[in-house]
């Protein structure tokens, strides 16, 4: 009887284990995308396959990996951020915006200066303002950090085009654009570059624009350098992978965004209108 007992009670708690957890499914969704993208897909991933049980695959590339990978059908989705035109996607490619990336500045934890304004950032980017003292720094040459293709495009064309005689400092051997330009500021108190809002590290410190950093309430107003967060697929999504893209429209996939210092799409809207 003890053991006729024992085996009843084992499955009751097996049944009731296995309606509070997600059933495992076979489904799995891959994604492509670069250093400035795959961090948010993979926490949105974890967070959807914890929810559904669908595998979220995420693998990094080059600027535009995932654009150029699920068009040639490598991948499910392809993330990016950028402003895409409407004639710079394949006509074949769908393209769901879930949030907005800001840009920011950011410069060596040594360097005293806090605040710029943007027509001195325009001023730097053209070659115009060429010394940290011209900004209330020190004297030194300022040296331009501008690994990340996508982003330096964007800030290209919303600030200003970059001058071709500024003091430019890169990597010796180019890899990750994200981390290597956290890599060279923190180790040289003259340089400065853009990177996106979230991925800088504690040995940089982020430069107002105005007075203004980016958030729910600034971006698209007061503070202008963004990019779209692009999640891209062929064709219409269907299936599990269109149940992610909904997952990231979804409040709780808003907030992992708003975790990761991206601004929730429809907070930007709310706040540019």
């Amino acid at each position: 009887m003890r053991n006729r007992f024992m085996t009843g009670s084992a499955l009751a708690v097996a049944a009731l284990f296995a309606m509070n957890t997600p059933a495992i499914s076979a489904e799995q969704i891959k994604i492509a995308g670069d250093p400035c993208t795959i961090p948010v897909a993979k926490k949105l991933g974890e967070a959807f396959s914890k929810k559904t049980g669908v595998e979220v695959i995420t693998v990094q590339g080059k600027c535009r990996t995932g654009v150029s990978e699920v068009l040639g059908g490598k991948v499910d989705i392809g993330v990016s951020t950028f402003n895409f035109g409407d004639d710079q996607l394949d006509k074949s490619l769908t393209d769901t915006v879930v949030g907005k990336a800001p840009i920011i500045l950011i410069v060596n934890k040594n360097n005293p200066v806090n605040n710029i304004t943007n027509d001195q950032l325009k001023g730097i980017l053209a070659g115009k303002i060429r010394n940290w003292k011209e900004l209330g720094g020190k004297d030194a040459e300022i040296k331009n950090v501008l690994l990340q293709p996508c982003v330096t495009e964007t800030m290209s064309h919303q600030a200003e085009h970059f001058g071709h005689d500024i003091h430019k400092l890169t990597h010796p051997k180019p890899a990750n654009p994200v981390a290597q330009t956290n890599e060279l500021i923190e180790q040289d108190e003259a340089a400065v570059g853009p990177q996106l809002f979230g991925y800088e590290t504690p040995g940089v410190k982020v430069l107002t624009i105005d007075g203004v950093l980016p958030d729910a309430k600034t971006l698209g107003t007061s503070y202008t350098y963004f990019e779209n967060y692009n999640m891209i697929t062929k064709g219409a999504p269907t299936g599990a992978v269109k149940e992610y893209i909904e997952f990231a429209q979804s409040p709780e996939g808003q907030q992992i965004l708003a975790t990761m210092k991206h601004v929730p799409l429809h907070q930007a809207q709310a706040h540019a209108h």
